[in-house]
């Protein structure tokens, strides 16, 4: 299964309420007829006016599936209606591979984080560690109070960085907490200090933006 994780900022002239209406309504269906969608969650911004507006993310068997789709009217109808409410300059786009490291409900406060890994990392290091090595230490806390109930990692594909290619973003991580109380105790507990310890050397703290979201499964 690959993922596409859409980030983008609304048309500047509409209200946080028009924006919303249209992507939870028209566009929802429009996005709906596209073939080989599995799955489609809309991640709307808890608190609106920040840098971003929506996170979309839809769900393909695999990269034929995708590529499937090229030219094809219900893509295009797609595109044309971005252009309703969106910002289209500002749409940044990752193809991504989906690991699950804690698997638990998906219930309660979710955040989102884009992440961006530090240039002096290559990327199949920085994926093998970001997995291995963050997704270990965050797996090993699954017990611990305040913990996430669920915690998700998207790689970006290594075609993202073909040909000296820097994809937006190196993947995003999805966490679920019972509220957003819960993630502070967690974020601040000694426990989390080891994932942080991993995650000093891969990250660039400056291209990592943390999103607190109200998702809406489309489909």
């Amino acid at each position: 299964m690959l993922k596409q994780v859409t980030i983008f900022r609304k048309r500047p002239e509409l209200s946080a309420d028009a924006f919303e209406a249209h992507w939870r309504t028209r566009h929802a269906e429009v996005v709906c007829e596209l073939p080989g969608l599995r799955r489609y969650v809309q991640n709307h911004m808890v608190a609106p006016g920040g840098e971003r507006d929506g996170i979309a993310e839809v769900w393909f068997d695999d990269i034929a599936a995708m590529r499937a789709n090229a030219g094809h009217p219900a893509l295009e109808a797609i595109r044309a209606d971005e252009r309703n409410f969106i910002d289209v300059d500002t749409m940044e786009a990752i193809i991504a591979e989906p690991a699950t490291v804690i698997d638990g409900v998906a219930v309660g406060a979710k955040l989102i984080v884009l992440v961006k890994r530090n240039p002096s990392v290559e990327p199949e290091r920085f994926h093998r560690a970001w997995r291995d090595e963050v997704g270990g230490a965050m797996a090993a806390l699954a017990d611990e109070p305040h913990a996430p109930t669920r915690y998700e990692q998207d790689h970006t594909r290594a075609g993202g960085y073909r040909n000296g290619r820097e994809p937006a973003f190196d993947g995003t991580a999805s966490l679920w907490f019972p509220d957003q109380d819960a993630a502070g105790a967690f974020f601040t507990s000694p426990g989390f200090a080891t994932v942080a310890t991993a995650e000093r050397d891969l990250m660039n703290p400056a291209g990592i933006q943390a999103l607190w979201v109200d998702p809406v499964t489309i489909r």
